[in-house]
């Protein structure tokens, strides 16, 4: 499959890359054609760690329901990766890394610039480097921390910025079962992180309100993604065994949870933590 490249020019002094493809409705398991709505048409919706599975799902959904849908990045292989993913839909690739705020303002102000706003942010970006907590080093602890929490705050402050101006938006932000309950296996790094994205949400939710700016978290359970089919059986089986809903959750069940906080219908819901997690966490 062939892609138009073109560069953007901006004055931002962040690495920036356009990818564009003829766009065309394209189809998923959840919804058919005729069932679909247009509940984002002409709105910019930004998707921060938009090469993740999660964020490529739920860049793919937006697309469909008439958004134009912006990918951030922090590397050119991982665009690559996912691109075809969209087959013939158009979309939009930046890099930029969450952890230089530098470089992310640059590059949600060149967004802005070139695409006229910027209606909806989701932030998918997150790492795990998993270890029991007497061998868990330092180094490890301040990565994880930094991309998940540090690149969280760098990304709203980035978006929150031209939101005010703008007096609308929507933030949202995708945490984890482990920022709720805390987790076996995910590490103090990542349970810590994920909690302290759900503290910042709704802290920042109350100060953008005024605004008009609408600022949640939607928090994952286990995902039937590349990371889960890795594992033994033995351990999907345990996994599952421990989920009410006796099932591992799909990437699009929480993307449809992601396009309903960025959409009109939750214009008055704020600071919430929508838990998609077939009922581990009540």
């Amino acid at each position: 499959m062939k892609f138009m490249r073109a560069t953007v020019h901006s004055q931002a002094q962040a690495k920036t890359r356009a990818f564009l493809r003829n766009s065309q409705p394209g189809n998923h398991s959840f919804f058919t054609t005729k069932e679909r709505n247009m509940r984002f048409s002409g709105q910019v919706c930004v998707l921060v760690g938009g090469a993740s599975e999660l964020a490529t799902v739920t860049g793919k959904r937006l697309i469909d329901e008439g958004a134009k849908v912006i990918l951030i990045h922090h590397n050119q292989p991982s665009l690559d990766r996912v691109l075809p993913e969209y087959q013939e839909r158009k979309v939009f690739c930046y890099i930029a890394n969450i952890t230089d705020f530098e470089t992310l303002r640059d590059t949600f102000n060149a967004i802005a610039k070139e695409h006229g706003k910027i209606d909806v942010m989701i932030n998918c970006a997150g790492i795990m480097k998993p270890a029991p907590i007497e061998k868990l080093s330092s180094g490890d602890w301040q990565d994880v921390i930094d991309v998940n929490l540090t690149g969280t705050f760098y990304a709203c402050k980035a978006a929150a910025t031209i939101m005010r101006q703008q007096k609308s938006g929507k933030i949202i932000n995708v945490a984890s079962l482990a920022g709720r309950t805390g987790r076996p296996g995910v590490g103090v790094n990542y349970a810590a992180s994920k909690a302290g994205m759900i503290g910042l949400t709704q802290a920042l939710a109350q100060e953008l309100a005024s605004y008009g700016i609408t600022v949640n978290v939607v928090s994952p359970g286990p995902l039937k993604g590349r990371m889960f089919q890795k594992l033994p059986q033995a351990t999907k089986d345990k996994l599952q065994a421990g989920i009410p809903l006796g099932r591992v959750g799909e990437m699009e069940e929480v993307a449809g949870a992601i396009l309903f906080m960025s959409s009109a219908d939750a214009n008055w819901i704020t600071g919430e933590v929508l838990d998609v997690n077939g009922g581990v966490f009540m």
